[in-house]
């Protein structure tokens, strides 16, 4: 008998979300600062993929810049993320909302770099 491909079902735990921890650019030194965040098998995920890929066709992919492709992948993660903790900017916890997470990965782009490789390794999404 082969192997069970149920064992690979990340559709549950990418709906879920799974914790991030922030890691310093430079040292790779945990951060405190944690990030709930839907994976690639999410409903989320998906319906932001097309949303985009609409807009592109729509607009016609000649008339596509770099920046209009960037802000697409910070509106996908944007999407994606669930929840935080431990955000603080100037000594002050910010609140959780989605203007807040755009702004995080529009300002600091290896936190969106980080979280954008985590939201893509389906081995963060496997099992319970």
């Amino acid at each position: 008998m082969g192997y069970d491909l149920e064992a690979l079902n990340t559709n549950k735990t990418s709906e879920e979300g799974r914790w991030l921890e922030l890691e310093h650019p430079a040292t790779n030194e945990p951060l405190d600062i944690h990030l709930k965040l839907m994976g690639k098998d999410s409903d989320q995920y998906r319906k932001q993929v097309r949303r985009n890929q609409d807009k592109n066709i729509k607009k016609g992919l000649r008339k596509l810049k770099s920046e209009h492709l960037e802000n697409e992948t910070i509106e996908l993660l944007t999407a994606c993320t669930l929840e935080w903790r431990g955000v603080v900017h100037n000594g002050k916890e910010l609140d959780f909302t989605k203007e807040n997470v755009r702004w995080l990965y529009k300002t600091y782009s290896w936190a969106k770099d980080q979280v954008d490789e985590f939201i893509g390794d389906y081995s963060n999404y496997m099992g319970e």
